[in-house]
């Protein structure tokens, strides 16, 4: 056994999880029921702060129109109106075994459009998230100040 120490520890850590998975009901998949809808603003892009609302999911997928009608919601924050740079979905619907032998991160960009959420184990539903980028571009406006000079006329 000339393994190196990391992948003795994935195959150990792998047999555990198929033993629990084999064993217990804790692994068992279902439907999402709702999602977490997180806003982050930005201004000349750097993060100024972020919101979260939770969304309820009818049937595991969020409509076209719950999407629009959120994010026309929550554009304009503190009075300044933000454009929208991404959304991206985090889901969680890999296989655990699978999730251990690959590095790949389960964030999936999107337009606005339906977001349909697969079957997943249900310990990790909290963690399903949809994550709206919003830009705004703070323009710097300076006014051009004149020397006004003094003006005498002499009368005659």
């Amino acid at each position: 056994m000339n393994l190196p120490i990391d992948e003795m520890v994935d195959e150990d850590l792998s047999e555990k999880i198929e033993k629990l998975m084999n064993e217990t009901t804790l692994f068992e998949r279902g439907l999402v029921s709702m999602v977490n809808v997180y806003f982050f603003y930005c201004v000349n892009q750097s993060l100024e702060q972020y919101t979260k609302v939770v969304l309820p999911l009818k049937i595991g997928s969020l409509s076209k129109d719950e999407l629009l009608s959120t994010v026309l919601k929550y554009r304009i924050h503190d009075g300044r109106r933000f454009n929208v740079a991404g959304i991206y979905d985090y889901h969680f619907n890999t296989d655990l075994i699978d999730f251990l032998k690959e590095d790949e991160c389960p964030l999936r960009e999107h337009q606005v459009e339906t977001i349909k959420f697969e079957p997943n184990i249900e310990l990790f539903h909290h963690h399903t998230s949809i994550f709206i980028l919003l830009n705004n571009e703070k323009t710097k406006h300076t006014k051009k100040m004149y020397e006004v000079g003094k003006r005498k006329t002499l009368k005659a």
